[in-house]
């Protein structure tokens, strides 16, 4: 397969959630959404849920400590025509908070609710265990549901001997690129590679549904886990609650963390593997430093954790772009515990985290011009100049013609896709603007002017006749 998989979707797309009916059934309501992927023209759908539907996702998304104004439940009452569409009306801001953040609106009980993602787990079992036949060494112990955030994606607990180890299965995604035997070729040139600060897989494979690979465990969990004072086994929602006190780094910590991520980076762009799920829950901390972990589903071809947030962006250009905009919003998230920059508030943002780190973050995310600092620029700041770090010993890295085929086309698709959103993205906020402007009481008043301007030169000119 040569290009990007048409039947994957973008989970980080934007959802538009609108209520438009409701059904009068013989014992129950069943309310009617609409649901809108923004960048995706003509995709949108609807689907029918129930007030006792509704009550279940909000009780999976209060894990996270959001809370979203979810209306009470009544048990008197709630049949009536006048109570139903107040209900509605509380419902659909509910919606509408979900869908101001991807971390809320792509996670997978939401994705299943609103049916934006519809492979269940069951499908992914069965896909992973069809995958592990022939791997007789590897012994599934236990399945980790709920410990990421990403729908498509599984993880196990498995066992070599005494050993062990994470399995994780990742469906193929919207920018993927190459055949499973060039998949597999790739995965084989990854676990080569002889860089200080990145974990490669134990082992790794492709498959016509996806890539599986095996990874050691980290008994203290990532760095989002060190944050959070959370446990690494724990659902997603429940780990990383919003009113969870966190974990403060000391500022040579910061600095000697991102510097050796800065080294990892600057490997991987002058290789042309496209990386950008660069956060704190793919960053571990072992005897060696900090080492980037799950770099092999970059080849499913899956949308990044920051996409969203780099949609905002009007100074993205580059794949190189891509990696710096990623790395300082890692860097906020190292600061203050967000997992990603309010791309809607960035001057507030920025002042909020110490001095020495707000010219770099205001060079990314508030440029004076449409172009951002190159990566070896942020290594030649006065921030990271002095930061030591372990360089690595290969000089020279060979890549294979088939593997630099498949990279190079997977950076072909992960820009021209991302360019073509934005585009759209732009032209919706456009849109929204200029309907804002249309329902502003400022504008309404401008009209009636108008409306009485024309109306009294019309009198007037009736009048002389």
């Amino acid at each position: 397969m040569q290009g990007s998989t048409t039947a994957a979707i973008d989970i980080t797309h934007p959802l538009k959630c609108t209520l438009i009916d409701w059904i009068h059934l013989h014992d129950h309501v069943e309310y009617v959404i609409e649901v809108n992927n923004q960048l995706g023209i003509g995709k949108s759908w609807r689907i029918q849920r129930r007030y006792a539907q509704f009550r279940k996702l909000n009780s999976h998304i209060k894990k996270i400590g959001a809370d979203l104004g979810f209306p009470p439940k009544k048990f008197i009452g709630n049949a009536k025509e006048a109570f139903i569409k107040q209900r509605m009306l509380a419902l659909q801001e509910f919606l509408d908070a979900i869908c101001l953040h991807a971390i809320l609106y792509a996670c997978p009980a939401v994705a299943y609710f609103l049916e934006s993602f519809t492979e269940t787990y069951a499908g992914l079992h069965e896909w992973i265990l069809l995958s592990f036949r022939d791997k007789r060494q590897w012994i599934i112990e236990q399945q980790r549901k709920h410990c990421g955030w990403r729908p498509g994606k599984i993880h196990y607990e498995i066992r070599c001997g005494f050993s062990k180890l994470m399995l994780s299965g990742v469906r193929y995604g919207p920018d993927r690129f190459g055949t499973v035997i060039d998949l597999n070729n790739a995965l084989e040139f990854f676990r080569i590679l002889q860089c200080p600060h990145l974990n490669e897989s134990v082992t790794s494979w492709a498959t016509d549904g996806g890539i599986v690979y095996i990874r050691p465990i980290f008994k203290e969990g990532t760095l989002r886990d060190r944050l959070y004072k959370s446990n690494w086994k724990d659902d997603f929602f429940t780990k990383y609650r919003m009113d969870s006190s966190i974990y403060s780094f000391e500022t040579y910590d910061i600095l000697l963390i991102c510097r050796q991520l800065l080294e990892t980076l600057t490997l991987l762009n002058a290789i042309s593997v496209p990386c950008f799920d660069i956060h704190a829950g793919n960053v571990v901390i072992t005897e060696y430093g900090c080492e980037l972990i799950d770099f092999d589903q970059v080849l499913t071809g899956q949308p990044s954790f920051r996409r969203s947030s780099m949609l905002c962006s009007q100074a993205i250009n580059t794949l190189e772009d891509m990696f710096v905009f990623t790395f300082c919003e890692f860097l906020f998230e190292l600061i203050t515990g967000f997992f990603t920059f309010p791309m809607h508030s960035p001057s507030e943002a920025v002042a909020i985290v110490p001095a020495v780190f707000q010219p770099l973050l205001n060079s990314v995310f508030l440029p004076e011009v449409r172009c951002l600092p190159r990566l070896q620029d942020i290594i030649n700041s006065s921030l990271f100049v002095d930061v030591p770090v372990t360089k690595m010993k290969q000089r020279e890295i060979r890549m294979p013609s088939d593997v630099k085929e498949v990279l190079d086309g997977l950076c072909s698709n992960i820009l021209e896709r991302y360019k073509r959103d934005r585009c759209q993205f732009n032209n919706i906020k456009k849109q929204r603007k200029f309907e804002q402007l249309l329902n502003s009481e400022t504008e309404k008043l401008r009209r009636k002017e108008i409306i009485k301007k024309q109306l009294k030169s019309q009198i007037v000119g009736e009048r002389s006749c």
